[in-house]
């Protein structure tokens, strides 16, 4: 995911860390993977696969059961 976005350097940049010590720790991402919290701050960058199934996703049928989302809501607030 980092060397498609254009590497560390870039993807650092893209974040706005430092210059100085922000490619390095993008870098260690490679090793240690993407911090969660970095992913959700930035989802058009690290979740876009996820994005893309959501929207792609058939979600005008109702859940199995036969009740909407909506229907379950209004249950568990009554």
């Amino acid at each position: 995911m980092i060397e498609q976005l254009g590497g560390a350097a870039e993807v650092a940049r893209l974040l706005g860390y430092s210059e100085k010590g922000g490619a390095q720790r993008v870098h260690n991402w490679k090793t240690r993977g993407i911090p969660a919290e970095v992913k959700l701050q930035w989802p058009h960058f690290f979740l876009t696969e996820l994005i893309d199934r959501v929207k792609a996703s058939d979600d005008t049928q109702p859940p199995v059961g036969g009740s909407s989302g909506k229907e379950k809501l209004a249950h568990a607030v009554i």
